[in-house]
């Protein structure tokens, strides 16, 4: 986004910047993006808050609107630099020093039931709808609080009831007229790490090397004790002569745009649909990933967990997605792509600038290990990010885009 706010100001567009999306936030639009544009650029949390920032920007007079948001994240630059400096980073060379140490065993290491590609062709939507996180849903909405317990809030409850009872007509009506079909890729490798970096070998000979996925390290400074994580660490490295393995996985849940113009005159529905395409696109993750511990990998068979276990992430294993805290840059979604034929196998592509369409869509890695846990790589210092662009065969000025805010 900072190259597209440098793009519209050497073009002189002349427009407001607004930005959006699950991974972006007010933060970064502050700090990397309003820096590199005149006119004003604003966060916008989620699209039901578009209309209402579009108006203010639309007003005869809209400099005092315009002025406040400046000012706001003036501030929010002030405040992060003042924070930004009282952390201290490791270099890359003692953060890797204090990896996660694991004593690896090859009679320890699940190998998959099911080797390989798998492709999943419509999955059944009722099966899907009984796997949606309906806090989320609420999320989606701007109603935060916990499912169900929302439903006995008294400032929100009833307006979140009315949202949560037209979800269940609209998800009838989703399921009932086929407004969507989700499918599904996923890939059991033979894998090794080799420093930050793990590497997808040949399914016949378990030597070739076919991809790599390319991770990066906290360098925050811990705790005695407390390790400087990357998702390298969770496989085995290329020196212990043992062979693990890692799954990558894509799903899409993509809405029939005939279908959708008999909703183009009702904006209530059509949010409402698009939102539990959404929805409907992250169950079909967490139901594809209960299938790979319990059957295709087959490392937790016994594992009887509810869904509210399953939200809670109360099972072995992770499955973290490229743009997200644990492996924060985008273009590795080209790697899953290509090594699962993502596209031609779920009707999901990647734009140039490594959005997913449709926007429902999921793409990310399994990993087996049994301490395997969600963790923020964060800042990252300047060696890294020359480490980092040396390993992607970028230059370190590419890297920097898409890093940005890591840096």
């Amino acid at each position: 986004m900072v190259h597209v706010a440098e793009e519209m100001e050497r073009r002189n567009v002349g427009l407001p910047l607004l930005i959006g999306g699950a991974t972006t936030s007010e933060i970064h639009a502050a700090v990397k993006i309003a820096p590199a544009y005149s006119l004003p650029v604003i966060h916008v949390k989620d699209a039901s808050r578009a209309a209402g920032v579009m108006s203010s920007l639309l007003q005869n007079d809209n400099s005092a609107y315009a002025r406040s948001i400046r000012e706001k994240y003036k501030q929010m630059v002030i405040d992060h630099h003042s924070r930004k400096s009282e952390k201290k980073l490791l270099s890359l060379e003692e953060a890797r020093s204090n990896r996660l140490v694991t004593e690896w065993r090859q009679e320890e290491i699940p190998e998959p039931a099911e080797k390989g590609i798998s492709v999943f062709d419509e999955f059944d939507l009722d099966v899907l709808a009984g796997y949606i996180d309906w806090t989320f849903f609420f999320f989606a909405w701007k109603i935060s609080g916990k499912f169900p317990a929302i439903f006995d809030d008294p400032v929100k409850g009833e307006e979140a009831r009315k949202l949560y009872d037209d979800a269940q007509l609209y998800l009838k009506e989703i399921i009932d007229k086929k407004l969507l079909k989700a499918n599904g890729v996923l890939g059991l490798f033979p894998a090794v790490s080799s420093g930050d970096d793990v590497k997808i070998l040949d399914d016949s000979n378990g030597r070739t090397v076919k991809k790599v996925f390319t991770f990066l390290r906290n360098q925050e400074q811990k705790e005695k004790g407390v390790p400087n994580l990357c998702l390298s660490d969770y496989i085995a490295p290329e020196s212990s002569g043992i062979t693990d393995w890692i799954g990558a996985f894509a799903v899409s849940a993509a809405l029939d745009d005939e279908a959708m113009l008999s909703y183009k005159n009702d904006d209530y529905a059509t949010i409402m649909i698009r939102i539990l395409s959404d929805r409907i696109a992250e169950a079909a993750a967490e139901y594809l990933h209960e299938r790979v511990r319990k059957e295709r990998w087959g490392f937790a068979a016994g594992e009887d967990l509810t869904l509210d276990d399953l939200l809670k992430i109360r099972y072995r294993g992770i499955r973290p997605a490229p743009g997200y805290p644990a492996c924060p840059d985008h273009t590795e979604k080209r790697i899953i792509f290509d090594l699962l034929d993502a596209e031609r196998n779920t009707g999901a592509r990647l734009t140039e600038n490594f959005a997913m369409i449709p926007p429902a869509a999921v793409s990310g890695y399994i990993f087996s290990h049994p301490l395997s846990s969600y963790f923020n790589v964060g800042k990252i210092g300047e060696d890294q990010l020359r480490d980092y662009a040396s390993r992607k065969n970028m230059t370190v000025k590419e890297a920097a885009r898409w890093l940005a805010p890591n840096l």
